[in-house]
């Protein structure tokens, strides 16, 4: 508050089986908020005059091109690319395993990158909003190219240590997991830890401490700020919407005005397999808000308590989004690990009846179920949590897709086809149905 810390605290446990509890100093992977550190580091190459805002992406690479299309990849601007408004492919990307040999960034944006494929131009550059992780891998390619370092040796050596983030890296070495929380999903269970080759937009491992640093340091308008790292006015620059951004998005930093109050905050928020973390500043009055969790489920607990720092800021609502209830599916898994499958039908249609308004009942949480165990080669009990949902959501082409999905890899492949062909009744657009049919 006003540029001060007023409060700062870990809560819960990093290690549940050796009661490790959370400390300021333990170490969090905070998902797509590495996009907005990473933006740090191309301007600060801006602010040097090294690469031009407004200049083709293209004329920095040489290691990678663009893939021919019928777009004009001079438009694919660094601007463009800072705001996810070049209108490229590839929203979001998988991590990789310890056991896995990482692909090289060239290679990444080439489509070997664990599922999503390569980065593309697919729509007229500068026209639209499209959240790119992939244009984040181009700028992350670009830093390398003009600085002549690794990505991740220079964001260390130019943006993290003089903010004073000794603790934080985009390397994942022995002292960084050493610190690190373990990862669990959204039921609470060890899963393994997640390499990035795509570091820029999703790779950075942080602490508590290191993060208030940096929420601290991008409060551009607050005299007690000492980085010398980007002058206000390019700092100010990325808080601002960019065009084509529908006034949410500036270079790096999404942009939120509250709806009901005089707020608008900059931020981000990050997400990958284990992990969830939120960042929101007011520049305006140096106030800010951050937090990071080591749970697949950790988005429940950060937009509750960002709900509550904004009624406490203002004495305004959220609304509807501050109304957050447990999910069924962590309710359904808790009753098949005791009770097993063969009643879970008929349990979770008396569930929405008794208790429609005690559990979140939406689509996304029996999907995550169903993944689960189809994540886990229990095919059995996928069926039955997708059927459910086909069930309950008969208009939505998502879980016909997963339904196909796990009839599919039971071996029914006409009942999995006749899902796949609903799923694209519903949408047409369903590319990855499209490729399995």
């Amino acid at each position: 508050e006003n540029g001060e810390i007023i409060m700062q605290k870990g809560y819960g446990y990093s290690n549940i089986d050796k009661e490790i509890m959370v400390t300021n100093t333990t170490g969090f992977n905070i998902g797509s908020i590495s996009k907005t550190v990473a933006a740090w580091g191309v301007m600060k190459l801006v602010q040097e005059g090294k690469i031009d805002l407004d200049a083709p992406a293209e004329k920095y690479l040489t290691r990678w091109h663009l893939p021919t299309s019928e777009f004009d990849t001079d438009k694919v601007t660094i601007r463009r690319l800072l705001s996810h408004t070049a209108g490229l492919s590839l929203h979001g990307y998988p991590g990789w395993s310890p056991k896995d040999e990482l692909p090289t960034i060239e290679e990444s944006l080439d489509g070997k990158n664990n599922g999503p494929g390569r980065v593309e131009i697919i729509m007229e550059p500068g026209t639209k909003w499209k959240y790119s992780g992939g244009g984040f891998s181009m700028l992350q390619l670009i830093i390398e190219e003009v600085t002549k370092q690794k990505f991740e040796e220079y964001m260390q050596t130019e943006i993290l240590n003089p903010l004073g983030m000794t603790a934080s890296s985009y390397t994942i070495d022995k002292k960084i997991m050493k610190a690190s929380s373990l990862e669990h999903n959204g039921f609470g269970e060890v899963i393994d830890f997640e390499l990035f080759t795509a570091q820029a937009a999703a790779g950075l491992h942080t602490t508590i401490n290191d993060f208030t640093k940096f929420a601290q340091a991008s409060l551009y308008a607050n005299k007690k700020n000492q980085q010398q790292i980007l002058s206000t006015s390019y700092l100010q620059q990325m808080m601002e919407p960019a065009p084509a951004s529908n006034g949410s998005y500036g270079l790096g930093y999404q942009i939120e005005s509250i709806k009901g109050t005089s707020m608008t905050l900059a931020g981000h928020g990050g997400a990958n397999s284990g992990w969830h973390a939120f960042l929101r500043v007011n520049p305006v009055t140096n106030d800010g808000f951050i937090m990071m969790t080591n749970g697949g489920a950790g988005h429940t607990i950060y937009r509750q308590v960002y709900c509550d720092w904004v009624y406490w800021k203002t004495g305004e609502s959220m609304g509807n989004r501050c109304h957050i209830v447990p999910s069924i599916a962590n309710k359904m898994k808790t009753i098949i690990d005791t009770e097993g499958i063969d009643k879970i039908e008929s349990q979770y249609l008396d569930l929405k009846k008794k208790e429609a308004n005690g559990y979140n009942f939406s689509e996304d949480q029996l999907n995550q179920l169903g993944y689960h165990y189809l994540g886990k080669d229990n095919v059995d009990f996928a069926i039955a949590i997708f059927k459910i949902n086909v069930d309950a959501f008969p208009t939505s082409s998502n879980v016909y897709d997963s339904y196909g999905e796990a009839l599919l890899k039971r071996g029914e492949k006409e009942k999995a086809i006749e899902n796949y062909l609903k799923s694209l009744e519903l949408n047409p657009a369903n590319e990855g149905g499209i490729k399995v049919l």
